[in-house]
């Protein structure tokens, strides 16, 4: 398992309001803990040791790391999907045992979980998807029929791209207790609690990193 995720500081800088009640270490925390009851071998691959000049390049550089070190299938994670929990990581795992591909898609158009296989890989087509957009779900899935692998799709699920995705989320379904706590508590709150009054800065809340498919990558 390599998890290909930001750091909570970076996170931070990209999302400011992930600052309050700690919620990027809380989320870290909680993918971190995701990964551990996997059972598989974890590898951490946070900003200082992904390589490439885009999005596209990193993620790709980084799945082929995890092949390098010899790892047959790979299973990448979203690291801002508060909804994750192990039965995804288990529904994966069957479908790759079957040699096949799979996707968890999310309600923006990006995925928080890609599984596949070595032999599924190719670099060619990763460095040219869609990524940071809203077409990159499809451009994955339409890439995998057009070379006849059998893909199996998963729950669709909110990740966290700017403050407003948290009222989204459906919090008594998410099994982490500490993290479904601190997000009550946060949107139980007025808004400028948080951030100071005014367009300016709510233009800033808005402005945050557009990232679809931010990875967490599951070796196997």
């Amino acid at each position: 398992m390599l998890v290909f995720a930001l750091s909570p500081l970076e996170e931070v800088n990209r999302k400011t309001f992930l600052n309050h009640g700690d919620l990027a270490k809380s989320l870290s925390k909680h993918i971190r803990k995701v990964a551990t009851n996997s059972g598989l071998p974890v590898l951490y691959f946070d900003e200082s040791k992904q390589q490439g000049s885009d999005f596209g390049s990193r993620f790709t550089n980084a799945l082929q790391s995890a092949y390098d070190k010899g790892y047959d299938s790979v299973i990448t994670i979203g690291s801002d999907s508060p909804q994750l929990n192990k039965d995804h990581i288990v529904q994966a795992q069957k479908a790759l045992e079957n040699n096949g591909t799979v996707l968890g898609p999310t309600h923006d158009g990006g995925f928080y979980l890609l599984g596949l296989s070595k032999e599924h890989f190719k670099s060619d087509s990763f460095l040219n998807f869609s990524w940071n957009t809203e077409a990159v779900f499809e451009d994955v899935y339409n890439n995998f029929l057009n070379n006849n692998y059998q893909c199996t799709i998963l729950q669709k699920l909110q990740d966290i791209d700017y403050f407003s995705d948290f009222e989204k989320l459906p919090l008594q379904c998410l099994t982490n207790v500490e993290l479904r706590e601190i997000i009550r508590v946060l949107i139980s709150k007025p808004l400028k609690k948080y951030y100071n009054s005014g367009i300016k800065n709510l233009e800033v809340i808005q402005s945050v990193f557009y990232n679809k498919g931010s990875p967490f990558l599951s070796a196997l």
